[in-house]
């Protein structure tokens, strides 16, 4: 998996989860989680961004496109008619990382914390490992699962959920402490 950047618990994040758990009220948790989430949509939505705009390209034997993905579908009859219709409708790799980008956001008694991550539970089994290979930039495996032939195939630019958390981690950063320091302030009152 690419590198992730956490904002965890420190002192004000533990004290203003302890806050909200004691005063019992929701709203001000949901609040702050809410704020929490819009300080750090941006960061997500620049991730997915950057691999939906990857360029890839393959060297060695093989290939890919349209034609072959057909004849790799007509011929699999475990296939189901959603899997071809996938397949057909241009849901690329790309696409289907992309959609497992997530914000996770949680506030406990004694920690808060935001994570972007990519879920690998939404990606098929097959292409668990696939984000991190794509963000190092090159990754080898077998053209339709033919173990004969392989290809290499090459992701530019290098770095794509590295770049969008180095470009907006300090921004998601300061964004939550600011949604911390709201929730206790107002705690405070």
């Amino acid at each position: 998996m690419p590198a992730r950047i956490e904002i965890k618990g420190t002192g004000d994040f533990r004290k203003a989860a302890a806050e909200l758990k004691a005063a019992g009220d929701g709203r001000l948790r949901r609040e702050m989680g809410r704020n929490m989430r819009t300080a750090a949509r941006p960061a997500v939505n620049a991730a997915q961004d950057n691999v939906r705009s990857l360029k890839a390209s393959a060297t060695g034997r093989g290939g890919g496109g349209q034609q072959r993905r057909e004849h790799a579908m007509s011929r699999t009859r475990s296939r189901s008619e959603r899997a071809k219709r996938t397949a057909f409708e241009g849901r690329g790799l790309r696409a289907t990382i992309a959609r497992a980008v997530r914000l996770q956001m949680s506030t406990g008694a004694r920690s808060a914390s935001v994570r972007i991550r990519t879920q690998t539970r939404f990606l098929p089994e097959d292409q668990r490992k696939l984000p991190k290979y794509m963000d190092d930039g090159r990754w080898r495996h077998p053209v339709f699962g033919n173990r004969d032939r392989w290809v290499t195939q090459t992701a530019r630019p290098l770095g794509w959920f590295d770049r969008a958390m180095r470009r907006h981690g300090p921004k998601v950063r300061d964004g939550a402490r600011k949604a911390i320091d709201d929730i206790i302030s107002k705690l405070a009152k």
